[in-house]
């Protein structure tokens, strides 16, 4: 069931890009004599000088304003390191 209902919608969108694409062949041929008629004619290359206008203005920045908060704390570290676990060894010694 799910094989067939997915080949139908594969050939659908298949079959819908495809029309899509077609075109009138003769439409574009009379809309090619309609602009053969009245040709523009454009240049090879432009130029732009705009070294004659003078450009003024300021810098626009939005107003800023400082927020100051307090510093995250420092607090020293509550595990201490052993230097030696040697009475704890000890103890298990004697317990056995």
């Amino acid at each position: 069931m799910r094989k067939t209902l997915l080949t139908a919608m594969l050939v659908s969108v298949i079959a819908s890009s495809a029309l899509a694409q077609t075109h009138d062949r003769t439409a574009t041929r009379t809309s090619e004599a309609a602009t053969s008629a009245h040709t523009i004619a454009y240049k090879e290359r432009t130029q732009y000088d705009f070294d004659a206008d003078e450009v003024e203005g300021t810098v626009v920045q939005p107003d800023v304003d400082l927020i100051t908060g307090r510093l995250k704390a420092q607090h020293q570290s509550l595990v201490r390191p052993r230097s030696s676990f040697q009475p704890e060894l000890l103890q298990s010694v004697d317990s056995l």
